[in-house]
């Protein structure tokens, strides 16, 4: 589940914090929904928040919703509750089964997440998003190879999916196949060049492939862009010895 969020003093978040006691109810459910994280719901807009996702909870989405709104704010078991009822009204839901999986995530029910996003597969087959994060759930319970396959699938579904070429390279580069590890981390830059760890990676794919003088180019681009990198400073102050 991925949230953004205005840091706090920015314009964003002010607006926001002036909705929260807002005379208009809707203008303080959207306040407090965008500030779930750590809306006090013993506020007039934390309550309208509350009396309105127990209204709705009874429905696959609001139920989807409340369990997003317990995760918000640490509340795993309950927001599981939610969670697993919605999935069981509506199967045919793929952001259900995905939100699911990030709640048995937090939990350490790694297996059973995977099975979630197996399902967001199958119900959304072509969205590559799923995919991905079905590739990162097989990678965290050992399935390797699964894990490669799941990630060759979302970029051929978006081949605009930096992260994924990314993570398809270091899974290459794992099986040793670094000739499709380099080709998948020059995909991922191309598409992402402001991440330090992409060159990095390819520094170290370059080193086994014994192209010392383009590894050192790629660390050096890695610390371009991060300059702090310690991985990549490390790897540089190893080619001087």
């Amino acid at each position: 589940l991925e949230i953004y969020a205005d840091a706090p003093g920015t314009p964003g978040a002010n607006a926001l914090a002036k909705g929260l006691v807002d005379p208009v109810r809707n203008v303080r459910l959207d306040a407090a929904w965008s500030l779930r994280r750590t809306v006090d719901t013993n506020s007039t807009a934390g309550r309208d928040l509350l009396t309105n996702l127990r209204h709705n909870a009874d429905q696959p989405a609001g139920a989807m919703q409340m369990g997003a709104f317990e995760l918000q704010r640490g509340n795993t078991a309950s927001a599981l509750g939610y969670l697993q009822r919605a999935v069981s009204w509506d199967t045919n839901s793929a952001p259900l089964y995905d939100t699911l999986a990030v709640g048995l995530s937090l939990q350490g029910r790694l297996a059973e997440a995977v099975n979630a996003l197996e399902a967001a597969c199958r119900v959304a087959p072509r969205d590559a998003a799923y995919r991905y994060r079905l590739a990162l759930a097989l990678n965290e319970v050992g399935r390797l190879d699964d894990a490669r396959l799941s990630l060759e699938q979302a970029v051929k579904l978006d081949p605009r999916l930096a992260p994924a070429w990314y993570n398809l390279g270091l899974a290459y580069a794992a099986q040793r196949k670094f000739e499709a590890a380099l080709e998948a981390l020059l995909r991922a830059e191309s598409l992402q060049g402001n991440s330090a760890p992409i060159p990095y990676a390819r520094a170290t794919v370059l080193l086994n492939l014994n192209r010392v003088d383009e590894a050192r180019r790629a660390a050096l681009r890695a610390l371009e862009i991060q300059p702090n990198h310690p991985e990549a400073r490390a790897l540089l102050q190893s080619l001087k010895r």
